[in-house]
């Protein structure tokens, strides 16, 4: 905390230089992460900087605990820097130096996850999958069919039943450039997906390339569900994670049942959101993700993030086959079990717990989310969403 005070110290002893070379029309500011937010793995850090003539930069250094981690000398101003597994109070600084001598910064500061921030959590909600060897999903169970283990004790189930309540939905698709032979193929599937919904059930769209875009907010709507999922154009690079994220943040505080359906050609290339921070927030977060991979799709991402939370991954080779994935993601969702329990944990100590469902048949092979941890308060601010704009 001493080393926060005295950057903000020394950041404030320079307001005065800053003033002035604001009104000559240089500036920074740091626009990744954003302040207060809370940063695990590798990271970008980019900064926007303005001057009334941009030959004028000489350079933009990035600083992360006073050390310089990155000197950049042309746009865009950003680097990526690797904060480690675990989430602290970090000051990032960013540094411009005018050609005629003078500089402007700008600061940023992250937060720490305290132990304290983690509340009990008394009850815990599975929705399960159960497939047999040939893959065919297994209907008809009673609470007697399964036992639930979490940190290898077993649990004691107290309400199981076969989940037929409301689904809340992000369709979420790849429109970046690389999909471009694919997206007739990609609409037709992706809206008689839409076709299988309930009238109780509701989606959400989100499309990204290198921006995330929300095409719909939530609706039962399906003849607005359709037309978004139809008006994508392929263009730009791959955001992936930062659309999980968006789709995330969209989804947060909503009750019940929750899904993410993904579909993607490739790995990420553009995000401001790094893979472990997502990957945390799969983990914290009770939603299903069925994820697609497409072709050239990163297969080992997709079936972390699918495997963690209790959904599917699916490959496959070409965009011809994605209506029958999509047909079997609609019939998965409709033949879930629900499954709650009060953990008899008493150790709270900001950690992962693990939890694994077993079938009492060997020949079944079950489906759940892989853990949880619960964090108090409001999720963490940067929602990468631009509400209602739709690439033209």
């Amino acid at each position: 905390m001493k080393r926060i005070l005295a950057a903000l110290l020394l950041i404030a002893s320079a307001a005065f230089a800053q003033d002035a070379a604001q009104r000559k029309g240089f500036s920074i500011h740091i626009t990744s992460p954003p302040e207060n937010d809370f940063v695990v793995g590798k990271t970008k850090i980019h900064a926007e900087v303005k001057a009334d003539d941009p030959g004028d930069i000489d350079r933009v250094e990035f600083l992360v605990k006073d050390k310089v981690i990155f000197v950049d000398r042309e746009p865009p101003y950003e680097c990526v820097y690797d904060f480690g597994e675990e989430s602290k109070a970090w000051v990032i600084r960013a540094v411009a130096y005018h050609r005629e001598g003078f500089s402007v910064s700008d600061v940023v500061v992250t937060r720490k996850i305290m132990v304290e921030s983690f509340e009990e959590v008394n009850r815990v909600i599975l929705w399960v999958t159960v497939t047999d060897k040939s893959d065919r999903l297994v209907g008809e169970l009673d609470k007697s069919s399964f036992k639930v283990f979490e940190d290898g004790t077993q649990q004691t189930i107290q309400e199981f039943t076969l989940e037929d309540r409301p689904i809340t939905m992000a369709i979420v698709l790849d429109s970046s450039g690389s999909m471009r032979d694919s997206m007739p193929e990609v609409h037709e599937a992706a809206a008689q997906f839409v076709g299988t919904l309930r009238a109780q059930d509701r989606a959400l769209v989100i499309d990204f390339d290198d921006k995330v875009f929300l095409l719909q907010d939530l609706t039962s709507d399906q003849v607005a569900l359709k037309e978004s999922v139809t008006s994508t154009e392929a263009l730009g690079s791959t955001a992936l994670y930062d659309a999980i994220h968006a789709a995330f943040r969209k989804l947060a505080g909503i009750e019940g049942r929750k899904a993410i359906v993904l579909l993607t050609d490739g790995d990420d290339t553009s995000s401001q959101f790094g893979y472990a921070r997502v990957l945390e927030e799969a983990k914290a977060q009770n939603v299903l993700i069925y994820a697609i991979g497409l072709g050239d799709a990163k297969k080992s991402v997709l079936k972390e993030f699918s495997d963690m939370t209790g959904g599917r991954p699916f490959f496959v080779g070409k965009a011809k086959d994605l209506n029958e994935v999509y047909q079997k993601i609609a019939e998965e969702l409709r033949r879930q079990y629900y499954i709650s329990y009060s953990t008899n944990n008493k150790t709270w100590d900001g950690r992962f717990i693990k939890v694994e469902v077993k079938a009492t048949n060997p020949d079944w092979s079950v489906r759940a989310r892989r853990g949880y941890f619960a964090v108090k308060g409001s999720p963490p601010p940067g929602t990468l969403l631009e509400p209602g704009k739709k690439k033209k």
